[in-house]
């Protein structure tokens, strides 16, 4: 990818203002009632980025910013971004119409929580058959906040069930309370624009 092109151009101004925008939107910390997250645990930190990444220009920042990380990692452009349903769908979406913009487009791959009871009762929505060759290196599982990985890791099972091979991963928050040692136990390396201590106040 040509880091000139105009979706790099400010990067890192970029990456800023979706972390001001987080600050601002998405994060809310109380250390004397806690918040009980999607896992089950109690945390004195809290974010509801879809507060963030629902506003047409934080979307585009964070998609913008999740490309460049991918590419500063993997060196390259994936053949297919894929995630669990809802919280990596505007993510993938973003990612997958900037790219289309450069024409190297990524496909979508959008898993669900369960299968369709009707139609065709297909588990993952995306151009399988486009990718079902691919290696390893050529798609990856993409997430807003990681806590434990449980999320991340229904993508991945699913995924890896259609036969598609999986290596890395990327979320815009990693709050560092297991996700990464649990994707790692499936080979699984993860990436993240923040972690929750740029955004607590008290570390």
């Amino acid at each position: 990818m040509n880091f000139e092109n105009n979706i790099f151009l400010n990067i890192k101004e970029e990456k800023e203002n979706l972390k001001n925008a987080i600050k601002t939107f998405s994060y809310k910390e109380n250390h004397n009632e806690l918040f009980t997250l999607a896992s089950g645990k109690k945390s004195p930190y809290y974010f509801d980025l879809k507060q963030t990444l629902l506003q047409p220009i934080y979307l585009r920042a964070a998609g913008s910013c999740m490309l460049y990380l991918i590419q500063e990692k993997l060196g390259k452009l994936p053949k297919a971004a894929a995630g669990l349903t809802m919280g990596a769908d505007p993510l993938i979406y973003s990612i997958s119409l900037l790219t289309a913009e450069i024409n190297e487009p990524i496909l979508p791959i959008i898993v669900r929580k369960q299968e369709k009871d009707h139609g065709s009762q297909k588990k993952i929505e995306g151009l399988l058959n486009k990718i079902k060759n691919i290696n390893n290196e050529e798609i990856v599982l993409i997430d807003d906040v990681i806590t434990t990985g449980g999320s991340t890791l229904k993508a991945y099972e699913a995924i890896k069930e259609a036969g598609i091979p999986v290596k890395y991963a990327f979320c815009v928050l990693n709050r560092f309370e297991g996700g990464s040692e649990n994707l790692m136990k499936h080979n699984i390396e993860l990436f993240s624009l923040f972690n929750l201590d740029d955004f607590r106040a008290s570390i």
